[in-house]
């Protein structure tokens, strides 16, 4: 069979967030703050260059003190921005920012999180009975893994804006179930307020438009199929599939997504709240969009997906049938009862629905006339397979070198991690403990996962502690026994209590027992019960190893 490359247009449907990872997250009174209804995403380079003092706005940040970067910025807040949003409401939280490329900082989709959601939906279509992917799909590490013959390229769109997004969440009302929102970790309630438990993400808006391609390695899955040694499961719909057209992949993943928004208006219709009529009405508008010719798809991806899409959607003929949990924190809660649902121009909506659309030759001459350089790259995959073919090859063997540079980086790791724990052990073995622990640290930010890095960090913080308090516990003995000793001695009222303080107090440096300390002394002797003063005269032998015989002498005639 031929290979087939299909340009695509991808439009968004309903608002669309491509995760950039948390710790790509904007943080307020650090990445961005809000005023006037705005969010203004600083860009520090910027700032450096017009002259803004960094020190102080470095102190700012590490306060998180968003008032105060608005008053230290001041009229400067626009052009040391690097985005500018109109804010839907205000927040505390981080803002969930979208995946973007790396050299132009465009909004970008990833190939591979549409090619998560289709091969969820082939998932669908082909397994009979089994459960995992391997089954249905085939084994990567052998080469039959169905989805190494379907390439989708990243799309790049043109804008962001950032909506705010609420649970819609199952609550128990007695033994029933009712639909509610979510505001807080343990508050779910039937009425709708955005701000409590919300959180704000950059999305594309619904009727961006990007350009792509999905491309279909035929000729290899021939030969695969062609090697008897191997065994394809579902062998016959893998062939119609890579025979087949785009529109036959857009049918499957038409059925898939008509299947599920049915059972999700059937879910909504069940378990209504303060404004989930327009969820209903959400559902049913993405129902009648999907063409019955199959001139294109709608597809369900990245953010708020969900477990029933992302898993293939065929556990659960009914969304209301889902069961109960039976164990851990979520026991004698229903099981997967949460939706992620946005709010857009006024309007409640589910997240993430697109359109994939096969562009013909005519449409796609148009879109190659307004697209700019940026795209230049990507029209030229499109219309010359043979440099693409070329650069394929190319990124193999960078691949293949990057896997070699990685195995030597992985062995100097290694030596150096040897290294490292081996100074540690040097350091911890002459109680040089604070260079142990410093060395420890070090050790963890070079590799944090270190099992041994771990252990002897917390050995070493040990011991330290043990240290510090053996000698705080000696500071406190030397500050004690630097009183005058009738201080020192007071109150003790027992024979051996006395003598021993005593003792202790003359042997601490720059002490001596001379007339102050025998009145001192022969005055708490005085204080002794009549027990403990039976016991003073075996007792103060001991005490005329430090002191001179007379005044012991002068103790016992006037103790």
């Amino acid at each position: 069979m031929e290979d087939k490359k299909y340009a695509i247009e991808l439009e968004v449907v309903t608002p669309l967030s491509v995760g950039a990872g948390n710790d790509n997250d904007w943080m307020r009174g650090i990445d961005f703050v809000q005023k006037d209804g705005k969010v203004y995403i600083l860009d520090i380079k910027k700032a450096v260059e017009q002259g803004v003092d960094i020190d102080k706005l470095t102190s700012l940040f590490e306060n998180s003190d968003e008032k105060g970067i608005s008053q230290l910025l001041g009229n400067k807040l626009e052009s040391v921005s690097k985005q500018i949003f109109q804010s839907p409401v205000t927040t505390t939280n981080a803002i969930k920012s979208f995946l973007r490329t790396q050299f132009y900082d465009k909004p970008v989709v990833a190939g591979s999180s549409i090619k998560g959601s289709v091969r969820s939906a082939l998932f669908h279509h082909l397994r009979e009975n089994e459960r995992n992917n391997e089954e249905v799909f085939g084994n990567m590490n052998d080469g039959t893994d169905l989805m190494r013959f379907v390439r989708i390229a990243d799309i790049e769109m043109p804008r962001t804006i950032l909506v705010n997004t609420k649970i819609f969440n199952l609550q128990k009302d007695g033994s029933q179930w009712t639909g509610g929102w979510k505001h807080a970790m343990s508050e779910t309630n039937s009425s709708y307020r955005p701000n409590g438990f919300n959180t704000l993400y950059e999305c594309v808006a619904p009727g961006q438009k990007g350009l792509g391609s999905i491309a279909m390695a035929g000729k290899a899955f021939d030969i695969l199929a062609e090697n008897t040694d191997k065994f394809i499961s579902h062998k016959a719909k893998k062939e119609q599939l890579m025979k087949g057209n785009i529109h036959d992949l857009f049918q499957i993943i038409n059925q898939v997504t008509k299947g599920y928004l049915q059972k999700e208006k059937a879910f909504f219709e069940k378990y209504s709240a303060e404004r989930s009529e327009e969820l209903t009405d959400n559902v049913n508008a993405l129902l009648d969009m999907i063409p019955e010719d199959n001139s294109y798809c709608l597809l369900k991806m990245s953010v708020g997906v969900g477990f029933h899409s992302i898993t293939g959607d065929w556990q659960y003929e009914d969304y209301d049938q889902t069961g109960i949990w039976t164990e851990n924190r979520n026991a004698g809660k229903k099981k997967y009862k949460s939706r992620k649902t946005a709010e857009y121009k006024g309007h409640l909506q589910l997240m993430g629905f697109v359109k994939l659309r096969a562009l013909n030759a005519e449409e796609l001459s148009k879109r190659e006339e307004i697209l700019n350089a940026e795209h230049a790259e990507i029209i030229e995959s499109i219309v010359a397979p043979a440099r693409q073919r070329e650069a394929e090859k190319l990124k193999q063997q960078e691949e293949e070198l990057k896997r070699k540079i990685a195995h030597e980086e992985e062995l100097k790791k290694q030596k150096a991690c040897q290294e490292l724990l081996e100074k540690i052990k040097l350091l911890y073995a002459n109680n040089q403990l604070e260079e142990a622990i410093s060395k420890a640290k070090e050790a963890l930010a070079f590799d944090p996962d270190n099992a041994d890095f771990k252990t002897w960090f917390e050995k070493c913080k040990k011991a330290k502690e043990i240290e510090d308090y053996r000698k705080s516990e000696e500071a406190a003995t030397a500050q004690k026994f630097s009183q005058p000793l009738a201080e020192v001695i007071k109150g003790k009222n027992s024979a051996g209590n006395l003598v021993g303080t005593t003792m202790k107090w003359v042997k601490t440096e720059g002490n001596s027992f001379g007339q102050t300390e025998c009145d001192a002394f022969i005055a708490a002797v005085q204080q002794l019960p009549s027990k403990e003063m039976k016991k003073l005269n075996s007792k103060l032998s001991d005490l005329a190893k430090v002191v001179n015989k007379e005044w012991i002498e002068t103790i016992r005639n006037n103790g």
